[in-house]
């Protein structure tokens, strides 16, 4: 799930997360997903303004991306020596500074370098914020604080696209840089009040944990399936920008933030989830119906209207969300590693394809044209089919055993 990241489990029945500090760890989260996502609707602007390709262009939201897939590496080591209230406070405040650098950046490469080290500081918020949560929470509410918190991260997610597009509209790019900042930097004071945890020795994701997960029988194939639909779903978000000014060329960055009001709608789907499940009649059937919706909605790219496009996004979150809810608690199940070993895994290569999904298939958009797009993540959805489908055949099999 998006920002989900194992960072430890509740060690004691002392602790308790009060509903004041779950409204700051939630806004804080929110804010670092805003900032996450909210240039994406701007991409082309920034192309212009700095006056590179749409493929170099691509590479801020690569840059901003990657890190999430590599940060069980990094910081779990660190979360071993600090607090998570003294991680959070220092990612924060130097992602927001960084943010601020980037407003007198001359060149893109300048830029892209500051974009990166704001990109490296989100994961470690996002971690700072799921290991306080995973310390100080119960295990009877976990379920339903997690079904919050998911919800909050993909609202900061669309949201912040939409909001990002707005006030670039309404400003320029500098004023979205700003609002970025001082969006990080309101959390400040609030998370400085919170509880001090516990300093811990926690398991440290490594390579040889990583070879224990992925060598379980068919633990691989269903893992690969999320990846492979984020891989597809971040290429085709972070290609409409692109193709919305050649369909309009007049359209601006408030248009292009609009793009991304349908997938806003979509994320309620997450709340609904338990319900979603029953009437789909299980997991994998959940997830098999997501990928069918993934496929259905790719065709909607090959007419060249702005409504198609917007038809696209819409159903195309509609698979996303069904997938990314469901997976890893079958993933999970399945898993007989630790599970923050195992979420660790699925994690790392989940963004890892989010961040290669921004900028690879776009390449074949810019230089082939949106049928051999098409064609291309048509072949992914397939694949990701392919190994739900097999799945399924395999939990019949055990059944009839």
């Amino acid at each position: 799930m998006i920002g989900a990241w194992p960072g430890g489990t509740r060690m004691t029945n002392d602790l308790i997360l009060k509903k004041g500090e779950f409204l700051v760890l939630l806004w804080t989260v929110f804010a670092a997903y805003v900032v996450l996502y909210g240039l994406q609707p701007l991409l082309p602007a920034f192309g212009q303004a700095f006056h590179v390709s749409n493929q170099a262009a691509s590479l801020i939201m690569t840059l901003g991306i990657l890190p999430l897939g590599l940060a069980p590496v990094c910081y779990g080591y660190i979360l071993n020596l600090c607090t998570t209230r003294t991680l959070i406070v220092a990612s924060t405040s130097l992602c927001a500074a960084s943010i601020l650098v980037s407003l007198f950046a001359t060149s893109f490469a300048v830029f892209l370098g500051l974009r990166a080290l704001a990109a490296l500081m989100i994961p470690a918020i996002v971690l700072g914020v799921m290991t306080h949560i995973a310390t100080f929470e119960s295990a009877e509410k976990m379920q339903r604080t997690m079904t919050v918190y998911t919800t909050v991260t993909m609202f900061g997610a669309f949201g912040g696209r939409i909001g990002s597009g707005l006030v670039a509209n309404a400003l320029d790019l500098d004023a979205v840089l700003v609002v970025h900042a001082v969006l990080l930097l309101t959390t400040l004071p609030f998370v400085c009040r919170l509880p001090e945890s516990p300093t811990l020795q926690r398991d440290i994701f490594s390579p040889k944990h990583v070879l224990k997960v992925v060598r379980q029988p068919h633990l691989l194939a269903l893992m690969s399936i999320g990846p492979l639909c984020i891989f597809a779903h971040a290429s085709v978000l972070n290609m409409a920008p692109f193709h919305l000014r050649e369909l309009l060329p007049d359209a601006g960055t408030f248009i292009t933030g609009l793009l991304y009001a349908p997938a806003f709608v979509c994320t309620m789907l997450g709340v609904f989830s338990k319900r979603v499940l029953k009437v789909l009649h299980g997991e994998m059937q959940t997830i098999r119906m997501g990928v069918f919706i993934f496929i259905g909605s790719v065709l909607f790219l090959l007419f060249d209207t702005p409504l198609a496009l917007f038809i696209s996004i819409f159903f195309m979150t509609a698979g996303f969300v069904l997938v990314y809810t469901t997976l890893p608690g079958v993933v999970n199940r399945v898993s007989l590693s630790p599970k923050n070993m195992t979420n660790s895994v699925y994690l790392s290569v989940y963004y890892s394809l989010s961040a290669l999904g921004t900028w690879l298939p776009i390449l074949v958009y810019s230089n082939f044209g949106i049928g051999m797009y098409v064609c291309t993540l048509l072949l992914v959805f397939f694949l990701a089919l392919g190994l739900a489908q097999k799945h399924i055949h395999l939990s019949l099999e055990k059944k009839n055993i």
